[in-house]
């Protein structure tokens, strides 16, 4: 499930027109940056902990489209060359690539259970830990590896 919409992406950046079948991006190009930054969201909400994809319901969905949105929106901007006055840089979608790790970043680090996300609880036992102890003998020196001769 991709956050985000097609005309949410397209709102950023009106320059580039009516998005379709022929257009350039491609609707379909934009859908599919769509589920690129839905599942970079994903990703980091799921090694934060959290039950993804995000519900539609939670609180925290919007700012997850938005986030979205924002990602596909830098591509538009790439894929149209919009932002390149010299054709050496991509500086806004740039910008705007940054801006979406950031606030990726951030949303990760904050506690969104307020916001209804669900927290995934882990049903496995914790691994046990191998222990190893270094074998003394009775008179209190310590004793040799297997092969090892006693010399001085």
């Amino acid at each position: 499930m991709a956050y985000g919409s097609i005309s949410g992406a397209s709102a950023l950046v009106p320059a580039a027109g009516a998005l379709g079948a022929t257009s350039t991006p491609t609707s379909a190009q934009v859908a599919a940056w769509l589920a690129q930054g839905s599942a970079k969201i994903d990703r980091a909400l799921s090694s934060a902990g959290y039950f993804v994809p995000v519900s539609v319901v939670a609180g925290a969905y919007q700012e997850l489209e938005a986030l979205a949105n924002l990602y596909a929106a830098a591509y538009i901007l790439i894929a149209r060359g919009m932002d390149s006055s010299n054709g050496e840089a991509e500086n806004r979608s740039d910008v705007w690539l940054e801006r979406f790790d950031v606030d990726l970043q951030a949303i990760a680090a904050s506690n969104l259970i307020g916001l209804g996300v669900t927290v995934v609880t882990s049903t496995t036992a914790p691994r046990s830990r191998v222990r190893t102890l270094q074998l003394r003998r009775i008179d209190g020196y310590s004793a040799l590896a297997t092969g090892e001769d006693w010399t001085e």
